[in-house]
């Protein structure tokens, strides 16, 4: 709900970016306006990069992407140990794939800019991994 809602306030204008940022550095030889970015994990699919982009990051990493689209693991796949203090994150990479993330970013129209997290898909053998990496570069 809370990106959808940011979606609608990106429409219509909402914006906390800065134009022309004192505050740009270079990280990893690229020019980003700030060193605060987005992680991968929030916006799995690129459904909301424009959205993201508007509150002013520096640069966004969007995935994990996999070759085919998967529902990623059973539920409960968020939760907490409280006796250890502790969050366990299985989600299992679940996504649209990565032809619905690369025709999100060919729709996105941010500068910002962008990273996109890579992985396999659960039912690619680990001996043939590589050739999900690489089926997702060439597609991105």
């Amino acid at each position: 709900m809370a990106l959808k809602s940011l979606k609608i306030l990106a429409l219509l204008g909402f914006s906390l970016e800065k134009e022309g940022s004192l505050d740009e550095k270079i990280i990893l030889n690229f020019k980003v306006p700030n060193n605060l970015g987005l992680a991968a994990g929030l916006d799995k699919n690129g459904d909301y990069i424009d959205s993201l982009s508007s509150l002013g990051f520096g640069f966004l990493e969007i995935g994990t992407v996999t070759p085919k689209p998967q529902p990623g693991n059973l539920k409960p796949r968020l939760f907490r140990i409280k006796s250890e203090k502790a969050l366990i994150n299985k989600m299992g990479f679940n996504n649209k794939g990565v032809d619905h993330l690369v025709s999100n970013l060919k729709k996105s129209k941010t500068t910002t800019p962008i990273g996109i997290s890579i992985g396999k898909n659960f039912d690619t053998p680990n001996e043939l991994a590589y050739k999900d990496y690489i089926f997702c570069l060439d597609r991105t």
